[in-house]
């Protein structure tokens, strides 16, 4: 049956619903205000209060309102490539090459939004990458993993997807690490 503003959805969104943890903190949110002592752990926000020396730097800088650059400040790419060469050992990265951005979520999906090529996924894997993979029209080859192999991406699992899928030349595999069941 179609509503007045069902014609303004694409017809491949027809069946689309949002992603379960989504709908999951919502119901979370429902269940709190109604007085309900909830633990909610299954989000990935930080339970732990915000560190104080960034609370100082935010109220420090509060009233600065111009937008920042598109690839992010360069002094915190610069310093997210000396965490890389100190804690890694990588001592190659170049800042211009890294890009930050308000979360994850939000920039694997602009990533997707440009990418021409099909994605690979793992299963499990976070709630939203498939959604997004169908938002942003990609077709998706997901990669079912094992317990035996502790839900990690085999060489083997890999070369089989890779052989037995008819796909674009332009590949994209979104890893997620640590990513569940496993927590490695």
């Amino acid at each position: 049956m179609e509503t007045e503003h069902s014609s303004l959805l694409r017809p491949d969104l027809e069946n689309y619903c949002p992603a379960s943890n989504l709908m999951l903190n919502e119901k979370i949110r429902n269940l709190r205000k109604a007085g309900e002592k909830v633990y909610h752990l299954a989000f990935g926000q930080s339970p732990f209060p915000i560190y104080e020396g960034a609370t100082k730097a935010l109220c420090q800088h509060a009233g600065e309102n111009a937008y920042l650059p598109v690839a992010g400040i360069p002094e915190l790419r610069q310093s997210i490539c000396d965490f890389h060469c100190k804690t890694d050992d990588l001592q190659d990265l170049d800042p211009e090459q890294v890009v930050v951005g308000p979360g994850s979520k939000e920039l694997i999906y602009l990533l997707l939004e440009v990418f021409n090529g099909d994605v690979l996924l793992l299963s499990p894997c976070w709630t939203t990458y498939k959604p997004q993979c169908h938002l942003t029209r990609h077709n998706v080859v997901v990669m079912q993993t094992t317990m035996e192999d502790e839900w990690r991406l085999t060489p083997q699992l890999l070369e089989e997807t890779l052989a037995t899928n008819d796909l674009h030349k332009n590949k994209l595999l979104i890893l997620c690490n640590p990513d569940n069941p496993s927590k490695s």
